[in-house]
């Protein structure tokens, strides 16, 4: 069977960050796990983990299987949802799903956080990781020309405006302009002729896939821990949440 003709799983996170459970169908049980028609559990992808949480069938109740992560398959299409049971639901079974919202919004916040960071440093972004207590971007940047109690300031002023934080799509002939936008050294690839975008209001806008927070006040508490020089053109900036 081609690529193309596999039924794709439709991206809930995509559209609203903040649902945490809803229903889908299961499309396919396979040896890596679950695959779902739709859902809300964000597959690892752009250095940020793919979803945990749970899926629950039968009367309510029903069974219950913990989601342990969420990858995309081979062309980036389908999403599966990886378990470790012995039970498992059937193909056509209709099943509810609940992410483990706590994760998720920490990953949340320290995502958008590191949006921010870009809109604050102008050079290229080599590198990036995301965790729920830590994250951090790598710059090309041949030295230091920041202080990290100067560069916390900043940030927490960009937190206290308060800026809204906002996503649209580009098609066709505007994907090509919207990618010069990308800060990142490799560019993002982009599926169904759609790209995503983005946007922290007069400060920053970029492709992006995560999910992310409706505004910079909700980063209170994600500080610049450290820049380390990693090489001679690469500059590391680590972000630690002191809230979570």
């Amino acid at each position: 069977m081609q690529e193309c003709a596999i039924r794709s799983t439709e991206r809930l996170f995509e559209e609203d960050a903040y649902a945490t459970e809803g229903e889908a169908e299961v499309v396919d049980v396979t040896s890596r796990g679950i695959v779902l028609d739709r859902t809300l559990f964000y597959a690892e992808s752009g250095g940020q983990p793919g979803d945990t949480g749970w899926l629950r069938w039968g009367d309510g109740a029903g069974e219950g299987l913990r989601i342990s992560d969420a990858q995309y398959m081979p062309g980036k299409v389908r999403i599966v949802h990886q378990v470790d049971a012995s039970i498992m639901p059937r193909e056509g079974q209709t099943i509810r799903f609940e992410i483990d919202w706590s994760r998720r919004y920490r990953h949340m916040r320290m995502h958008t956080c590191l949006h921010v960071l870009c809109g604050l440093i102008n050079a290229p972004v080599t590198g990036c990781s995301i965790h729920a207590e830590r994250g951090r971007l790598d710059f090309d940047l041949p030295e230091s020309v920041f202080n990290r109690e100067e560069l916390d300031h900043t940030l927490q002023e960009e937190i206290a405006n308060q800026r809204r934080v906002t996503h649209f799509w580009r098609t066709g002939e505007e994907i090509a302009e919207a990618l010069k936008q990308v800060r990142t050294v490799k560019l993002p690839p982009t599926t169904e002729q759609r790209l995503r975008l983005v946007e922290i209001e007069g400060l920053d806008v970029q492709p992006c896939g995560g999910t992310h927070v409706r505004h910079t006040g909700e980063l209170k508490g994600l500080h610049v821990a450290k820049i380390e020089k990693k090489s001679k053109h690469n500059r590391r900036i680590t972000i630690r949440d002191h809230v979570g």
